[in-house]
């Protein structure tokens, strides 16, 4: 499928779809998973970080229904999945935080700032929630 091709709701796919839902946030995550150009809209990005965060406690807390007797987030199963699930999905995440930098018209390198535990990320936090900035074409593709 190639970047021009009309998606459902009619935005291509190389375009940020702006108040884009739930269900098409999710599936570009997966079809731009490689994909560090572009931009991606805030809808893109909060939908895909709020769906991954629930599949990552879900993974933690199932395997918890089968042995009742441990403790919360200490079923080692629970953990495992949950390592899995991030590292199944890091590359995207990381491809999906630089659009969403670009969109802010910001370097998709300030994602280096995870480094820097805490601070870094909150200085992030605060970057990923910025409006979008189409100013200049540098990180159009």
């Amino acid at each position: 499928m190639s970047n021009d091709s009309v998606q459902p709701g009619g935005v291509a796919l190389r375009d940020p779809w702006y108040g884009a839902p739930l269900s098409a946030a999710f599936r570009r995550f997966w079809r731009k998973y490689t994909v560090f150009t572009g931009r991606a809209s805030r809808a893109e990005f909060w939908w895909w970080w709020v769906t991954s965060f629930v599949v990552g406690l879900v993974l933690q807390l199932v395997p918890q229904l089968f042995t009742p007797g441990s403790a919360a987030f200490e079923n080692p199963v629970g953990s495992y999945l949950f390592v899995l699930w991030g590292l199944a999905t890091l590359v995207g995440s990381l491809a999906l935080g630089a659009r969403r930098l670009h969109d802010a018209n910001r370097s998709g390198f300030w994602q280096f700032l995870h480094v820097l535990v805490g601070i870094g990320s909150l200085v992030l936090l605060v970057l990923f929630l910025l409006p979008s900035n189409p100013k200049g074409p540098r990180f159009d593709v």
